[in-house]
């Protein structure tokens, strides 16, 4: 009989060595994030949750640098000819500028950039995990955790938002604050 660890161990092993799983749970983040949006009052894609919590569109935006940044790292270490090691990144500095890059752009810019970026991460795991070691394809699943964190702090704030509204809370934004 296989010990609990052992079997824990085979399952993350089996997960990781094909991409669908991957891709199919990316694709439930996305499509859960775009139903959301689909009921969401426009006035509340742009507004920030309580203590400065991230909006929709700084979500969406957030997500697709992320995500973009992901593929462009994973496919400067699949190139063979590229033999400049990476620089260190300051993540924290990386995330408050992608943040400052779509604070004035249009909703439909941010959410743009989101769907490409969801789908050259989603293509970039299809036509390269067979290429990517052990190690890779475990540091693969980052996206994913990143988006599903996002996207339950997101629907909290929103939920949060919307009840301070049907309560009467929200006259700050009524009031153009």
């Amino acid at each position: 009989m296989e010990s609990a660890s052992a079997t824990y161990r085979r399952k993350v092993t089996e997960s990781l060595s094909h991409w669908g799983s991957l891709v199919d749970a990316i694709n439930e983040e996305d499509r859960l994030l775009r139903a959301r949006l689909a009921t969401c009052p426009r006035p509340l894609r742009e507004k920030r949750g309580p203590g400065g919590a991230l909006s929709f569109k700084e979500t969406l935006g957030h997500i697709a640098f992320w995500d973009s940044f992901t593929v462009d790292f994973f496919a400067a270490r699949l190139d063979v000819g590229s033999c400049e090691p990476s620089p260190p990144v300051n993540f924290e500095e990386r995330s408050r500028a992608a943040l400052r890059a779509v604070a004035d752009l249009p909703f439909g810019e941010v959410l743009a950039r989101y769907l490409e970026a969801t789908g050259a991460l989603i293509d970039f795991i299809r036509k390269n995990w067979d290429q990517l070691s052990p190690r890779e394809k475990h540091d693969f699943w980052v996206p994913l955790k990143h988006r599903r964190h996002h996207r339950i702090a997101l629907f909290s704030e929103l939920d949060e938002n919307s009840r301070q509204d049907s309560e009467g809370g929200g006259k700050e934004m009524a009031a153009g604050a």
